[in-house]
């Protein structure tokens, strides 16, 4: 496709020389028009060499590399561009009449003129298109470099999470062992799914997986509190595909069970939300307990959760936490990306 606008331009650049040499000599357009490709089909085959010298000399090296390579070739090329129109003479072995044609032509100086203003024009250009392409280049460079380092920060936070998740639901069912085995076997049966879903979960999952997953962690631990755990839940259907970090509303829901009502002897209840707000999707996790620090002493939880997001879309995310008129609470706000759409769009 360059190429092909590199063809088309020095095309239209031989239509205006047409024109403009048939106004000068009073000649018909036609006449002209061999002329015409002859001076611009040689000028544009030369403007080929002048990019691939752009290419190779640059100002940020040798100076004076830079304009003996350039005074040179200057040099060449307004030369053989003012004598492009005797190319069929020398062609034919005629070169004696081309040359007398040159000395008695009145527009050779000004045609070595033009070539010298062609020669520039074309070496600009092409200086230009290539610190494009290399600020291009550079941008995608870097660009690549941020998403390996986000990648790789979300590997060793996701790292820390699982083995977490794991110990505590662990814990869980080794509490129920001794209480009651047989909902022991259950909380088993549904810690395959949990584990998987935590250890398999890609880098981002729509948010009806991340909420499938929530739920079922949140019916292994009603079996863990007998009875003293209550959950309610607001989920707009809008949400469902928005993407979101996997284990993103799990800590929260976690560290509120475990933190804010499992060491009440009543329980207690735990409300949830998800809604479209401002082009943002808001996850609420509320409880109330005590209303003491979500995740203390873990170093997971909230800032965890904080982190990753952090990783993922810097300041348009946020997440805040504290005490409520009862209990504790945790507000977290992501953009809207749903699947398909690229993160930086």
């Amino acid at each position: 496709m360059g190429w092909l606008a590199y063809a088309v331009a020095w095309l239209v650049a031989a239509l205006f020389w047409m024109l403009a040499a048939a106004m000068g000599s009073g000649r018909p357009p036609l006449q002209m028009l061999p002329f015409a490709f002859l001076a611009m089909g040689t000028a544009g085959t030369m403007g080929v060499g002048v990019w691939r010298l752009t290419g190779r000399v640059g100002w940020d090296g040798k100076r004076s590399r830079f304009v003996v390579a350039h005074a040179l070739a200057l040099v060449v090329f307004s030369a053989v561009y003012a004598t492009s129109w005797t190319l069929p003479d020398i062609v034919t072995g005629r070169v004696a009449h081309a040359l007398a044609e040159l000395r008695r032509s009145p527009v050779t100086p000004w045609s070595l003129l033009m070539g010298s203003w062609l020669y520039l024009m074309v070496a600009g250009c092409s200086y230009a298109i290539h610190a494009h392409r290399r600020a291009r280049e550079g941008e995608l460079a870097v660009r690549e470099a941020r998403t390996l380092a986000q990648q790789a920060q979300l590997a060793a936070l996701r790292a820390r999470i699982n083995p977490h998740f794991l110990y505590n639901a662990l814990h869980s069912v080794g509490a129920l062992v001794t209480r009651d085995p047989r909902q022991a076997d259950q909380a088993l049966e549904r810690l395959g799914d949990l584990l998987r879903y935590a250890l398999e979960a890609e880098d981002e999952v729509p948010f009806r997986r991340e909420w499938t997953f929530t739920e079922d962690y949140l019916a292994f631990e009603r079996l863990r509190l007998a009875g003293r755990l209550e959950v309610v839940s607001q989920v707009d259907p809008a949400t469902a595909s928005v993407l979101v970090p996997p284990l993103i509303l799990q800590p929260l829901v976690e560290n509120a069970v475990r933190h804010g009502l499992a060491d009440r002897a009543e329980g207690g209840v735990i409300r949830l939300g998800a809604r479209i707000e401002g082009g943002q999707l808001v996850l609420t996790v509320d409880d109330d307990g005590a209303g003491g620090p979500v995740g203390e002493g873990t170093g997971i939880g909230v800032s965890s959760v904080r982190e990753r997001l952090r990783v993922l879309h810097g300041d348009a995310a946020t997440v805040d936490a504290g005490p409520r008129s009862r209990g504790f609470g945790v507000t977290v706000r992501l953009p809207v990306r749903r699947e398909g759409e690229d993160l930086a769009a």
